[in-house]
Parts: C-alpha cells; sequence; structure tokens
C-alpha cells in the first residue's frame, strides 16, 4: 500500500515520504477477565500482555495456558492458541495482536461448572425448602 501510495506520489512529487496509520485500530477481548470488550488502541503496535491488561488483567479461574486469539485475514479466519506461562509466547504469531483481532480466555472448570442449573436454581431451592420445613413445623404443633 506504502509502495503504491509512494508510486503514484513521484510523478507530482520528488522524493516523497509515505506514513500510513491506523485511526481505528481496535481489538477485543473477551472471556474470563475483569473488563471484557472492544478496545480502540491509540497506535497500531499491541502486544497480547498489554490487551490482557488493558481488559484488567485475567481473572484467577481464567485458563493461562490456552488463550485463544482469533485472526481474520483477508476473509480467512485463524486461530492461535497461545500459553501464556511459556516463553514460547513471545515468538508465537499472535504475540502482536493485528487490527480486529479477538482475544478470548477461557474459565477454567470450576468456573465454567458455577454457571450450571444448580447456581442459577439453587436459591430458589433452598427457599422453598424452607417454606416446606416451615409449613410442617407449624402444622404439626
Amino acid at each position: 500500500m506504502v509502495d503504491t501510495i509512494h508510486t503514484l506520489l513521484n510523478g507530482y512529487l520528488k522524493n516523497p515520504t509515505v506514513q500510513i496509520q491506523i485511526q481505528n485500530f481496535k481489538i477485543t477481548v473477551l472471556g474470563d477477565v475483569k473488563n471484557p470488550g472492544t478496545f480502540k488502541i491509540p497506535n497500531e503496535r499491541i502486544t497480547l500482555i498489554e490487551a490482557i491488561g488493558l481488559s484488567g488483567d485475567m481473572k484467577m479461574s481464567g485458563v493461562r495456558k490456552n488463550v485463544l486469539v482469533i485472526r481474520d485475514s483477508c476473509g480467512i479466519k485463524r486461530e492461535y492458541r497461545v500459553d501464556m506461562t511459556k516463553k514460547e509466547l513471545f515468538s508465537s504469531p499472535a504475540y502482536y495482536l493485528k487490527q480486529n483481532d479477538v482475544v478470548y480466555v477461557e474459565p477454567n472448570v470450576a468456573a465454567r461448572s458455577e454457571g450450571t442449573l444448580w447456581k442459577t436454581t439453587g436459591a430458589i431451592f433452598i427457599s422453598l425448602t424452607s417454606l416446606v420445613i416451615t409449613t410442617i413445623i407449624l402444622i404439626t404443633r
């Protein structure tokens, strides 16, 4: 892109300098982080570590050994699995994020099981059980 613009300007200017800067560079961080969301980045370079830091860091229940980075390149989606606990992170193709990358931190098994039926209906079950026991006690006395 820079070379094309440089070549076009060469016919009108002597030794033109071309710099391109993306004004709407953004990434999305989802999953088991403190503040998930989409973040606009003021410059065009951000690392995976910085992106997770922008989202308030991983929760204690986040799986650090299997962070997913989804990248859309020319309509083709690629997935990268990154182990944040190993030094190979720094040589991963997903270490430096690109425009519109999505970072997903999956919750560990304990955090996933919290979202089960018991969590959503447990309070109702306990309340109904308490009501039934109280009613039985009042009737039998």
